[in-house]
């Protein structure tokens, strides 16, 4: 008795055949003070999170950023190294602070727009509820 031998991961389909690709709905930009609040409460490093409220200073109420600051902007409001305000800004990408318009493009070029990430608002509302009972 003999059996077959079980396909791979490497040997399966990315998608089932005939199924169209999932694609990401984009989300609508942030509001500033609620987007503000949720990045103060999230668990990333304090240099991501200065680069994340040093952009945010040039977004309308909103979340809007109409003059751009680019990446050399940052380092000049931030006073930190580029590459380190990159990874800063690749984490906050990664963890759905922040999208890039167009996806995949550069942080030089690429128009930055604020998004709020599914959960952060009710994570810096509980943050802030046991601030407030601690006080």
């Amino acid at each position: 008795m003999t059996t077959a031998a079980r396909p791979t991961p490497a040997q399966m389909p990315s998608r089932r055949p005939g199924t169209p690709a999932v694609q990401e709905t984009p989300r609508p930009p942030a509001h500033r003070e609620p987007w503000q609040k949720a990045v103060l409460a999230s668990s990333l490093p304090a240099n991501f999170r200065f680069v994340a409220i040093a952009l945010s200073t040039h977004a309308d109420g909103t979340g809007h950023i109409a003059q751009q600051p680019r990446l050399i902007g940052l380092v000049h409001n931030t006073g930190i190294n580029a590459r380190q305000v990159a990874v800063a800004l690749t984490a906050l990408c990664d963890r759905g602070f922040l999208r890039l318009s167009p996806p995949g493009g550069r942080y030089d070029t690429a128009d930055l727009v604020l998004t709020m990430p599914r959960g952060a608002a009710a994570r810096a509302r509980r943050a802030e509820n046991r601030s407030n009972t601690d006080a």
